[in-house]
């Protein structure tokens, strides 16, 4: 007896200290910010409202249009805060580049006339995204602004998990101590590096929080700035300004910067406890459990409420301390030292091993008396089966585990009807050939089939030799011990996160990993070392989410996937996360890649047909091998993913990876930075092509696009820096430019032709094109007549009585609408007859196989045939012979434009093109 209690307490004191030890190393690291995350849900307290947040937030973008926005704005904010009562302004917005002087002056001078203090921020960040050789770099105000301002830092600690739970009070930056915007707003007095455990106790909805929108336009409630630190920062979700933090997972960077605050107003800035505190308390708790461990009398469902009562005892003790002092105590590793010791004590309280040890020394005691321990002791479904098949004993947790498949089982059955076929068989094997049995006393899974329903059972099994006496006669027998416990909802979580490894949920194919080492197994097993990787995504996938919704694109990808799915060509197919679909197709080369971008490229170009919507996808693919791709599958995937990613932005429907494109991918990223300034440096200029009288050949019009002449760079392609300037909401303010800047330059034209500036649907939705277009003809007097306004049909899906109100008031104006691209997009011959439309631009896909493709030949006469009867214009686009300019005449289309009539051409060019062919009229009629 004395043995036993020694060996228990040597075991408890065995676990204490391997406890501890690994708390030492951090192996609790994400129990204790657990447990203080739930402590901190636990003690919710409202902010104190001494600071307000004036968030930047998708109603403000949407009214201004435009993003950067002017400095100007800015120094709106500030004269409007303080007139509003504002005790302090600070701004979490980066100003460290310059705008165009003008703008920048008109900040200044609001900063420099500001009735309180004002801060802006300065920020530290990795110069390019490579860890290994990155150096830090400062991000300040530009000088003119941090001259007038206070200065404090935004920077943010995240720990290795990506979770913000520090904040600094100042950091050093270039030799300098710099307050944090948290110590500013927070009011600590005094300078000094530190940081401190930030309490998330305070509900984050309990800060004031207004619009910039409502304050710019006086909408904001009278007084709700009175005295009031005011804070203005990023809340728009495409600001992408947000941060991990425990309890409300994410927030935006200016909540958290107030939040953090409010720990210091409130004195709610945690730390952690001295870790001798928790150790004591381990101490303590140690001999508690010893004490339960040791004494016999008590049975073990008392011990377990005794070791439950010890560990709630200690969160007790952890929440007082968070609540009262305020510090942090570390308590992951002492409730573990716990569970353990509980989980010790059982096992020796049900002492099972001595029942094997009973069984295989034949000891003398009653059999039947052992079992009925063991039934009453156990959680487990325990059963023993005798030779000849009978059971011995069964435990009621068993009985309940075989009732639910269906099976009525007692003491004295027959295991072959009693349980499973599968159960059944695995008892069999043990009692008559127990040497076949691998791993005895290991755990093994069987999977039980009950009608449609598969159920798993984890289970181990044990024969053994009994002593029976049988009329007076010594003898022996053997016995198979089964224990086992329904997994089924356990095994069925595994498998289907095993599944989601390697399979995109959304389509049900593999997804990028998955399907990269599916395709590599392949190679393998057909020992090739060559294949193909393409990667395609739908051209008009993004806009279809956008305007229908993702519910729709959801039922997209899948159609897509499917269809993809049919190809047999390919070897293997999945889809990433980013919705980009992957085919392989193994032993292939370059002079494949045609035919099977071919295959891709039909298969996606016939309508989908979603929800009464007839779509059409089309796709860019990107191609990538194993010479210029890389070694493994994934390397040569995610070379294709470049490959395509390039397509979309030169136009081209397939292309091939070489290591140019990753270059490529570089520049882009230069672009969206030089594109901010390009118009303050008057790099656009707008191209002008002819559009022609297929009757008469005469030159009645022409269309306006914007190329962009960069300082270094030259020529940059409109298909390259327009999805740019719509991405970042540029293309408000440069379309308003484009259409003041043709206006005023057909004006000056030798004929009064028309021109056709083409308006995003971007542009239509968050500005006011209406008073774009009125402000773009008074400034220039151009007749209204001579404009003309063309659309693509992807305006039509997101609001499509707004937008026909809208076209009807620009028609109302005298001035007309033109359908770009006209094929290319959503179910397009339906909205001849719904839209206020006066021309139909037919796309050049449609005009480049002429005469010879019959079925370009057929849809050109069907839209046609429509056209005339609405009382539409044709105007033909990509025209590059004169055969195709006679099919077309032929077929009644009105005007053409193309290179064979002329390619786009700068202002003067254009001035000489019309003189031209005034000079050649009047040759013709005087001849």
């Amino acid at each position: 007896m004395k043995r036993v209690v020694f060996y228990r307490i040597l075991a408890i004191f065995a676990i204490f200290l391997g406890c501890a030890m690994a708390s030492e190393y951090k192996i609790f690291y994400y129990l204790d910010h657990a447990i203080a995350e739930k402590r901190m849900e636990l003690n919710s307290q409202p902010s104190s409202e001494a600071i307000a947040l004036l968030e930047i937030d998708n109603k403000s973008l949407t009214s201004i249009g435009v993003w950067p926005w002017k400095r100007s704005i800015y120094g709106e904010i500030v004269e409007k805060s303080f007139a509003a009562g504002a005790e302090e302004l600070a701004f979490d917005i980066d100003f460290s580049a310059s705008s165009s002087p003008q703008q920048d002056i008109i900040f200044q001078e609001a900063l420099e006339k500001a009735e309180g203090p004002v801060t802006l921020a300065i920020f530290q960040q990795n110069d390019i995204s490579d860890l290994t050789t990155a150096q830090v770099q400062t991000n300040r105000p530009i000088q003119q602004l941090g001259d007038n301002a206070w200065l404090a830092t935004v920077n943010m600690l995240a720990d290795t998990d990506g979770v913000v739970r520090h904040f600094p009070l100042a950091q050093a930056i270039e030799g300098d101590i710099v307050p944090s915007l948290t110590s500013v707003l927070g009011g600590v007095q005094t300078i000094a590096l530190g940081t401190f455990i930030v309490d998330y106790g305070i509900d984050v909805d309990s800060i004031p929080t207004y619009s910039v929108i409502d304050l710019l336009e006086g909408k904001l409630p009278t007084g709700v700035l009175q005295g009031k630190k005011v804070l203005v920062g990023a809340g728009a979700a495409e600001l992408r300004d947000t941060l991990t933090v425990p309890v409300y997972g994410m927030i935006t960077g200016p909540k958290l910067q107030i939040l953090a605050a409010e720990n210091l107003i409130q004195a709610r800035n945690l730390s952690y406890a001295p870790t001798r505190w928790s150790y004591g308390l381990s101490a303590i708790i140690f001999l508690f459990v010893v004490l339960i461990g040791v004494t016999r009398k008590k049975n073990s469902y008392i011990k377990i409420a005794e070791l439950t009562a010890l560990a709630a005892l200690v969160e007790v003790i952890g929440f007082w301390l968070y609540v009262e002092q305020p510090v942090i105590l570390q308590t992951g590793f002492i409730q573990i030292q716990i569970m353990a010791a509980g989980a010790t004590l059982i096992l020796f309280e049900i002492r099972f091993k001595d029942l094997l040890l009973t069984l295989s020394h034949k000891q003398t005691r009653s059999i039947s008396a052992l079992l009925e321990t063991v039934v009453s002791d156990s959680f487990s479904g325990i059963l023993i089966a005798t030779d000849d098949g009978k059971i011995l004993g069964i435990s009621h947790q068993a009985i309940n585990l075989l009732g639910k498949l269906g099976f009525e089982t007692a003491k004295g059955g027959q295991i072959g009807t009693s349980m499973p076929t599968e159960m059944a068989a695995l008892v069999q094997l043990c009692l008559e050939n127990p040497d076949q049995l691998e791993n005895q006393h290991s755990l093994r899974t069987l999977t039980i089939t009950r009608g449609e329903t598969l159920h798993y059972f984890e289970c181990s099994i044990t024969p053994s030799l009994i002593q029976t006496k049988n009329h007076g006669e010594q003898s022996e027998s053997r016995v198979a011990t089964l224990l086992f416990h329904d997994v089924t909802k356990a095994k069925q979580e595994q498998l289907r996160l095993e599944y989601l490894a390697d399979h995109d949920h959304l389509t049900d194919l593999l997804n990028k990993v998955g399907f990269s080492e599916a395709l590599d197994e392949r190679m393998n097993a057909a020992m090739q070392t060559d294949a193909l990787i393409f990667a395609c995504q739908g051209n008009r996938a993004d806009k279809i989410k956008q305007s229908l919704g993702s519910e729709y694109f959801d039922l997209l990808m899948r159609q897509i996937g499917e269809r993809l799915s049919q190809l047999d060509e390919f070897d293997s197919i999945g889809c990433s996360e980013q919705k980009e679909f992957l085919l392989g197709k193994i032993g292939a080369d370059k002079d494949d890649i045609a035919f099977l971008a071919k295959r891709i490229q039909r298969c996606l170009e016939t309508p989908f047909s979603i929800r009464g919507h007839n779509i059409i996808v089309g796709c860019h693919i990107g191609v990538a091998d194993f010479c210029q791709g890389g070694l493994l599958s994934e390397e040569v995937v995610r070379s294709a993913s470049v490959a395509l990613h390039r397509s979309k932005e030169s136009g081209e429907n397939c292309l091939f990876y070489t290591s140019d494109l990753a270059a490529d991918v570089v520049h882009r990223r230069v672009l969206e930075r030089e594109i901010i300034d390009a118009m303050a440096r008057k790099e656009f200029e707008l191209h002008y092509q002819p559009q022609v009288n297929l009757k008469t050949s005469q030159t009645i019009g022409c269309e306006a696009l914007i190329r962009w002449h960069h300082r270094d760079m030259g020529l940059i392609r409109p298909d390259v820096f327009i999805p740019i300037v719509e991405e970042t909401g540029m293309i408000v303010e440069l379309g308003r430019w484009i259409l003041e800047t043709a206006c005023s330059d057909a004006m000056r034209w030798p004929e009064p032709v028309t021109v056709a500036v083409n308006v995003s649907a971007i542009q239509f939705v968050r500005s006011d094109i209406l008073a774009d277009i009125q402000n773009a003809l008074a400034l220039s007097g151009l007749p209204k007549e001579r404009l003309h306004i063309e659309i693509t049909e992807s305006l039509f899906i997101a609001d499509p009585e707004a937008i026909v109100k809208t076209l009807n008031a620009i028609r109302a104006e005298g001035i007309k609408i033109a359908l770009d691209d006209f094929g290319t997009g959503y179910s397009s011959l339906s909205y001849i007859h719904q839209f206020p439309l006066d021309k139909i631009k037919i796309d050049r896909a449609f005009v480049k196989d002429l005469p010879h493709s019959m079925d370009s030949m057929a849809v050109i006469n069907a839209v046609m045939a429509l056209a005339h009867g609405f009382d539409i214009d044709i105007v033909a686009e990509g025209m590059e012979t004169a055969e195709q300019a006679e099919v077309l005449r032929l077929a009644g289309c009105h005007i053409a434009q193309g290179y064979h009539f002329g390619r786009p051409m700068p202002f003067n060019d254009f001035c000489a093109h019309l003189e031209q062919k005034e000079t050649e009229q009047a040759s013709s009629l005087a001849s």
